[in-house]
């Protein structure tokens, strides 16, 4: 299993890295738009229902929306405006799962829906607008933070876990895993910035404590998607990726992180 996850894992970066650095918008869009899809593909599973038409036409509205958001809306302040609200609606409704025990749900299939457009579509447009206007390696470089919250929390939460972090929407997770993803995170924030050089607004320090606290923050995007799927009695999200599950169970921490360091980014430079 952990072969299995480190060979896709190791797949998806040198897939990403690639067309990151290769620089051709065309071939980015496409990708964005792929992503979007499936993205939403997986996310209308969690309504619980399996017709195919339906699906296939949420799933291409979604898509066509980050298209149409990036070519015609061309202001990333509405962007700023919709990541702040993901981040509202992801912290409320994680939290107010936990602290009342699974009893608070979203049982409704239209406002799954909802949330996953506004979601998919505020994630896809804003990949988008991020590649187009910084480097590759500022690019990976939030992607590689976001991903050390992950990778740490997997391995210090496995070996040193003993308190949960919220077990009634994720029993796996702990808080010895979330202080390794967070010192992981800040490490590779750190490397980051000493290598890339970029010219700060504030000190090395100062951005890497930034980039850290944004990285914690996409564990709500992981706990969301796991509240989805606990209400909708999944595992994964899908099977497409192996060792993983599904597109949302491998990026369901950047949806609402990598806006974050969009953003975070046009401060700081």
């Amino acid at each position: 299993m952990l072969m299995q996850r480190v060979i896709t894992a190791s797949l998806l970066f040198l897939l990403v890295a690639g067309l990151l650095w290769a620089n051709n918008d065309q071939a980015w869009l496409l990708f964005a738009l792929g992503v979007s899809f499936i993205s939403a593909w997986e996310w209308f599973g969690f309504t619980g229902s399996e017709k195919i038409i339906p699906r296939v036409l949420y799933s291409a509205v979604v898509a066509t929306l980050v298209f149409v958001g990036v070519k015609f809306v061309g202001s990333s302040g509405v962007f700023m405006l919709l990541t702040l609200l993901v981040m509202l609606i992801m912290a409320m409704t994680v939290v107010l799962y936990q602290r009342r025990a699974g009893h608070f749900q979203i049982r409704n299939r239209l406002i799954i829906l909802l949330l996953g457009l506004l979601v998919i579509m505020n994630f896809g447009s804003v990949l988008l607008f991020f590649v187009s206007e910084y480097s590759a390696g500022i690019v990976l470089l939030s992607l590689f933070v976001i991903w050390a919250i992950d990778t740490g929390a997997y391995f210090s939460g496995r070996r040193f876990g003993r308190h949960k972090l919220a077990h009634h929407v994720s029993p796996g997770k702990t808080w010895e895993g979330v202080y390794g993803g967070g010192l992981l995170a800040f490490l590779i924030a750190l490397i980051g910035l000493s290598i890339l050089q970029p010219a700060l607004q504030t000190s090395f320090l100062s951005t890497a404590l930034v980039f850290t606290a944004i990285g914690l923050f996409s564990i709500f995007g992981d706990l969301f998607e796991s509240l989805l799927k606990r209400q909708a009695n999944l595992k994964d999200s899908s099977q497409l990726l192996p060792g993983h599950g599904g597109v949302l169970d491998r990026a369901d921490s950047l949806l609402v992180a990598l806006p974050m360091f969009y953003f975070v980014w046009q401060w700081v430079v």
